[in-house]
């Protein structure tokens, strides 16, 4: 069954409206009519059966028939803190992140980052990033879509992180001793995991110590140079099969 976003569920008994693209989307794309059945979810993850009642050009009218069941979530919470790709890049690393089951997705600026954003166009961006996720949340059927956080510096991002609780951990191609699998094989499983990836460029060794001071552990993914956005979906995905959903 079809499953569609709105900005608002009705807590009156009144009709559920579906407006914007997602109405364009279900009016032009998939042509559908009177009596159609669909799933409608708002921002917090709440789900309901609805039933077509009429559609316009720009909108469609639905009558809610009760609580559809939500997926369950992963067992942990993961908050993946990526350094400015450019543009596609950027929106394949969305994308991807979000069908994989990634909770939040913080932008960062570093030493080494090559993209430069201003406040104006951070929030196109940030716009655009969040519509890619909603999409991504109806095809996976995620209970709602990954969170796009504000632009940060490293430095205000590390610092921030300072209390929070959880596996903390900073991916670095030049951490000698300690990969990634070792690090989460000897840590106990759960809650919530926090990780930070660099730019094309990496992170200087400042960096990386600043990061230390706040309670993140350096780590690698082995022996091969990934690109950012390969080794952002790489820690994502083995995070989830090691302690998420993905492991069955």
């Amino acid at each position: 069954m079809r499953r569609f976003f709105v900005k608002v569920l009705p807590d009156d008994g009144g009709p559920c409206i579906i407006d914007g693209k997602e109405a364009r989307h279900i009016i032009k794309v998939l042509r559908m009519g009177k009596g159609d059945r669909v799933i409608v979810m708002d921002p917090a993850g709440q789900r309901y059966y609805g039933v077509i009642e009429s559609l316009g050009t720009q909108s469609v009218a639905l009558r809610l028939e009760g609580p559809a069941p939500r997926p369950e979530p992963s067992p942990i919470e993961i908050e993946l803190c990526q350094a400015l790709l450019k543009s596609q890049a950027m929106d394949l690393l969305v994308q991807k992140a979000s069908e994989i089951g990634v909770d939040k997705l913080v932008p960062f600026t570093s030493e080494r980052t090559v993209v430069k954003l201003d406040q104006e166009r951070f929030g196109l961006k940030r716009r655009h990033w969040q519509e890619i996720a909603r999409n991504a949340a109806k095809q996976c059927d995620r209970a709602s879509p990954m969170e796009i956080a504000p632009l940060q510096t490293f430095q205000d991002l590390v610092f921030a992180m300072g209390d929070i609780q959880g596996q903390k951990v900073i991916l670095w191609e030049q951490e000698p001793a300690r990969d990634l699998r070792g690090l989460l094989r000897s840590t106990s499983s759960g809650g919530k995991v926090i990780a930070i990836v660099g730019p094309e460029g990496g992170f200087s060794g400042k960096e990386v110590e600043i990061a230390r001071g706040s309670g993140f552990v350096p780590a690698s993914l082995g022996s091969r140079i990934l690109r950012s956005e390969t080794a952002a979906l790489a820690i994502s995905a083995i995070l989830q099969y090691e302690w998420g959903d993905l492991g069955g």
